[in-house]
């Protein structure tokens, strides 16, 4: 996952799409959507990073071992 501006203004946008349905579908709630709605903009922040912290780690996993096998392979050519 890229952590790039791109992807944080599609977060932002899925998460304004998901409030609007949500004011738009739940009539009984939509004073506490709009006293939450702008916590859950702060809080996309942080989110979007622990998630794409994650992805990074684990692709140097997958690289990490493509490595030990690469050199696995010239040792066993030697």
């Amino acid at each position: 996952m890229k952590c790039d501006l791109k992807t944080m203004l599609k977060g932002g946008l899925v998460l304004a799409v998901l409030i609007a349905v949500a004011y738009a579908m739940l009539p009984i709630a939509r004073q506490w959507i709009l006293a939450a709605s702008p916590f859950l903009f702060f809080l996309i922040c942080p989110l979007m990073m622990l998630f794409m912290m994650k992805g990074m780690q684990s692709c140097h996993g997958e690289h990490k071992s493509k490595q030990e096998e690469s050199t696995q392979d010239s040792r066993v050519e030697r």
